[in-house]
């Protein structure tokens, strides 16, 4: 059974990337990743500021799926 997508559509940011999207993460915790295939850092003079705007990976369903069984996995508690 597929799972609904967790979407807020009242965020005055919404969408915050191109594409209906999984809001449960509405800032990635990744932060900055520096992965370069998702994201990169901006032109001097903000040259320490990552942009992940190209980036929709943490808005995935299947993504924050993952992760969430990742923190029961550990013990953490929600």
């Amino acid at each position: 059974m597929k799972k609904p997508k967790r979407t807020n559509k009242a965020c005055k940011y919404f969408p915050c990337h191109s594409k209906l999207q999984d809001c449960t993460f509405c800032y990635c915790p990744f932060y900055p990743c520096e992965d370069k295939k998702r994201g990169k850092y901006l032109a001097p003079p903000h040259e320490k500021i990552w942009s992940c705007k190209n980036c929709s990976w943490i808005h995935q369903t299947k993504i924050v799926d993952k992760i969430f069984d990742l923190i029961k996995k550990s013990g953490f508690e929600l």
